[in-house]
């Protein structure tokens, strides 16, 4: 499976504060003949990282399944799913951070961007807790 567009949108580094969440958004695809999931994401730099199927909609363990041949978007946008970084454990900056993703075929760690919301459109916080 590919990870594609991985990155974390975040304030300016005066508007970030420990305790926030940012939203982590990427697109999988899924080049097999089966299905493939991402069963988990962790980082040293937040509490836990969670899944939302649309900004209001509360926080589940990540847990997503794309189907063989299959791409699933979770990049920023209104009620889109995607990921957010829970409880960050210190302001970030810009400086891009190390995220382990467990998948169905094994697990890596790449380093994430941190991109200021300029970037993208709307909220690094996509919903409320």
């Amino acid at each position: 499976m590919q990870l594609l567009h991985v990155h974390i949108l975040a304030p300016p580094m005066d508007r970030q504060k420990t305790g926030d969440d940012l939203g982590l958004y990427l697109t999988l695809v899924n080049r097999s003949d089966t299905l493939q999931q991402l069963d988990g994401v962790s980082t040293v730099h937040a509490e836990s990282v969670a899944y939302r199927a649309r900004p209001s909609a509360p926080r589940q363990a990540v847990k997503v399944t794309v189907p063989a041949g299959g791409v699933l978007s979770l990049q920023q946008g209104q009620d889109r799913p995607h990921l957010e970084l829970i409880d960050i454990r210190r302001p970030l900056g810009a400086t891009p951070i190390d995220v382990t993703f467990r998948l169905s075929t094994g697990t890596t760690t790449l380093r994430i961007p941190v991109l200021p919301l300029s970037r993208g459109a709307g909220s690094p916080t996509p919903g409320a807790s």
